[in-house]
């Protein structure tokens, strides 16, 4: 349970390309790609708006590229060389990747840029806590901030602490009852949280990392069918959310609709090309449809995206089995 709360705490603290080619010459493949995906490493969510810069290793540069609302980016046939992928953005240390495409057809570069010091002093403005409603007292409004640096800077007990004042102040404070669930999740409090959260939707019908957050709790209770219906609404509320179409994979899994699990983890996978569980979905699902030589791609690409994490135990030992057998 606390390796689930864990990753729902770091799942919801914060989830089309355009590009702005300037290429210097044309490109020399027309099946050659580069994509990727730049996000905050403290906050794990995606940076818009920012510029990427292709270079040829030995002949410099060749175009620009630009992040989307989900911090994702493409390079359309580049060509078939080695080149320089690098991200520079204000507030944010700079990092660039070396990406050889002689061999290749595609690859995928995931930036994880960590904020300067003095970003980070700003790391929780006012944007990022929401709008203040003209009728939220202003003693509430100061302790909901002073919650959020506090889960920010992952005091807990402190931040539950200032939102449970908030909320006294306050009672109707819908935002500060979302993020209190969050922390109360931060404390595996999960009965708790789940309270919090149902309070949350029934002060702000609208609030869709709510219904999201609460459907990964139903979830992990096996309480598929609510899962279902506050994940779906989520969704209605924010289609682009990967998070929740992964989850709502993982319920279809668990209530045998096999369609539907499989039709949201490629959606996840659509939205955040990094986002490392949809592919252990998408492996199940091949197993179950004999698929071996897929389940195989599907695990190993879990491990290739996060070797270290929750899953990697398994997906290692359904590597070993699948690679010792014959593919169908």
């Amino acid at each position: 349970m606390r390796t689930l709360a864990r990753a729902l705490f770091i799942a919801f603290l914060s989830f089309s390309t355009t590009i702005v080619w300037t290429q210097a010459t044309a490109p020399a493949h027309p099946f050659t790609l580069i994509r990727g995906y730049v996000k905050d490493a403290v906050t794990h969510a995606g940076i818009e708006h920012v510029i990427i810069t292709l270079e040829r290793e030995t002949s410099g540069y060749v175009g620009q590229a630009e992040t989307d609302q989900q911090g994702n980016f493409t390079f359309n046939a580049p060509g078939q060389e080695i080149f320089r992928v690098s991200v520079r953005p204000p507030g944010y240390e700079g990092e660039s990747r070396r990406v050889d495409l002689r061999t290749a057809s595609s690859d995928y570069v995931n930036f994880e840029l960590r904020p300067t010091k003095r970003r980070e002093a700003a790391a929780v403005s006012e944007d990022s806590l929401g709008p203040r409603d003209a009728s939220i007292p202003e003693r509430a409004w100061d302790e909901y901030v002073k919650g959020h640096h506090s889960l920010a800077d992952k005091d807990v007990d402190a931040s539950v602490r200032h939102l449970q004042k908030a909320i006294k102040t306050y009672p109707s404070f819908g935002q500060a009852y979302a993020a209190l669930g969050l922390a109360y999740i931060a404390q595996n409090k999960l009965s708790d949280a789940r309270t919090a959260l149902e309070k949350s939707i029934e002060l702000d019908p609208k609030n869709a990392p709510s219904y999201i957050t609460l459907g990964m709790l139903l979830n992990s209770g096996k309480e598929y069918a609510e899962a279902e219906k506050k994940l779906s609404r989520g969704l209605q509320l924010n289609p682009n959310a990967p998070q929740a179409h992964y989850e709502l994979s993982k319920t279809y899994l668990a209530m045998q609709r096999w369609q539907d699990a499989e039709v949201h983890a490629h959606q996840a996978i659509t939205l955040r090309p990094d986002l490392a569980p949809p592919h252990v979905v998408l492996g199940n699902l091949a197993l179950r449809k004999g698929e071996k030589g897929t389940a195989l791609k599907e695990f190993q690409e879990y491990l290739r995206l996060d070797p270290n994490g929750p899953m990697a135990a398994g997906a290692q030992q359904m590597v070993e089995r699948l690679g010792s057998s014959p593919a169908h």
